[in-house]
């Protein structure tokens, strides 16, 4: 009996030991991403059952207001102090990452995935001299598809708009404006984002070119000054929204609020937003809210549907990291093809990886991406630069000669004064 005791003691005291060492030896990754209510609520998911699997590894996940993210982003990554070993980061913020040597290589099996399987845009930002550095997590795209207020096109008695012109004429039917004040958009296209996509795609569909061969921007151009005024006329004379979006006149409220408080009954926007509305409002998709597809600008044109496309959120690895071994199989381990679709399906995003996007599971539970899946191999990167500078100019240029405040005497002009200003001003990575 003593003898019993005995080994049941000590078979107990190595157990113990073990878990004690389990413990102490158990690595914490540190994870930072951005506030967005849907997306985090996925990677919190995802860290849960990347942990079940790596008992040895556990993820210290922090998330911060985006207004505050990339500024800390900056601290942590270029200015060398503690950080994460695991960062969720814009793709546009990759170009200065990159460009200051602040991050790790990607891993060259990892590289190879990346190469087979990923489309192009979404690699651009990430790559400098035939190098990857990190992972992308979407496609990310604002051109192509159009959420919808469902209640209010039945209440209107409308039908969904099939053309370019149908969608035009449909909001210019519905909006309402008394003074400088919108009390219905019909069309919310000219917030930051949205202007860009819409502009430079409309330029392609043209037979256009906005991007010259050393990477610089060129607007001067038929087919740019035609886009620029097209997109001023639905402004200026269809009046189917104002300036409010492209000013950021009304604050923490974006397009995707304003369908949610039925204010507005169109708004051209990535699906991402969906997410948004039914995180956010508590929107049902296919009762409150919809989202179809953005028809051509110029259905007749031989030119096929091109689009403009960023990269999107991304995650990196900064070099500094004593943890690169166990970042990377953090990486790897959310871009297995299942936990991927899982979470690009919990964000409503677009996969980065052409055999997810692929899966009868992801269009099963994300039919409307449909059209904007048949879109994706008509993606062009939109360029190697600071995006958000090019937004900054576009919308001084737009708000001003949708505004007819007198700055420019033409849209040649502006679009002539536009590309100066850039080409000064812009630097090309």
């Amino acid at each position: 009996m003593k003898k019993w005791l005995s080994l049941l003691l000590a078979a107990l005291m190595i157990m113990g030991t073990a878990a004690s060492v389990s413990a102490n030896a158990q690595t914490v990754l540190k994870f930072w991403t951005h506030a967005n209510s849907g997306w985090n609520a996925s990677w919190y998911e995802m860290i849960a059952a990347f942990e079940a699997e790596n008992p040895d590894i556990k993820v210290e996940y922090t998330i911060f207001p985006y207004n505050d993210f990339e500024a800390k982003i900056q601290t942590s990554l270029i200015a060398g102090e503690v950080g994460a070993d695991v960062y969720e980061v814009w793709g546009g913020w990759m170009l200065d990452l990159v460009d200051a040597g602040a991050l790790s290589e990607t891993p060259e099996e990892f590289v190879q995935v990346l190469r087979e399987d990923a489309f192009a845009p979404v690699l651009g930002t990430l790559e400098k001299d035939g190098k990857i550095y990190g992972a992308p997590l979407e496609f990310n795209n604002e051109y192509g598809g159009i959420l919808v207020n469902k209640r209010l096109f039945e209440e209107y008695g409308l039908p969904y708009p099939a053309t370019w012109a149908e969608v035009v004429e449909t909001a210019k039917l519905v909006a309402d404006q008394d003074g400088e004040i919108m009390n219905m958009r019909g069309l919310e296209f000219a917030h930051r984002d949205g202007l860009i996509t819409n502009y430079f795609s409309m330029i392609l569909q043209k037979g256009g070119h906005f991007l010259e061969e050393n990477g610089k921007l060129n607007f001067n151009t038929q087919e740019a000054a035609e886009a620029m005024s097209e997109l001023v006329a639905l402004i200026k004379d269809d009046r189917v929204t104002n300036l409010d979006m492209t000013f950021e006149n009304i604050p923490g409220v974006e397009g995707h609020d304003l369908i949610c408080i039925d204010e507005c009954l169109m708004l051209a926007r990535g699906p991402w937003v969906i997410s948004e509305c039914i995180e956010g409002y508590d929107a049902v998709l296919g009762e409150d809210i919809d989202f179809i597809p953005q028809p051509p600008f110029y259905p007749d044109s031989d030119i096929p549907q091109l689009m403009v496309s960023e990269t999107g959120w991304s995650l990196c690895v900064p070099k500094t990291t004593q943890l690169a071994d166990a970042a990377w199989r953090f990486i790897e381990f959310v871009y297995e093809p299942e936990n991927l679709l899982r979470h690009n399906i919990n964000c409503a995003q677009i996969p980065p990886r052409a055999s997810v996007v692929n899966e009868p599971e992801y269009l099963e539970k994300m039919p409307y991406i449909a059209p904007l899946v048949a879109l994706l191999p008509n993606a062009q990167f939109i360029g190697s630069y600071n995006t958000e500078m090019v937004k900054d100019y576009l919308v001084q240029v737009f708000g001003a000669l949708a505004s007819d405040d007198g700055t420019y005497a033409s849209v040649e002009e502006a679009l002539a004064q536009l590309t100066e200003d850039l080409d000064k001003g812009l630097k090309i990575y």
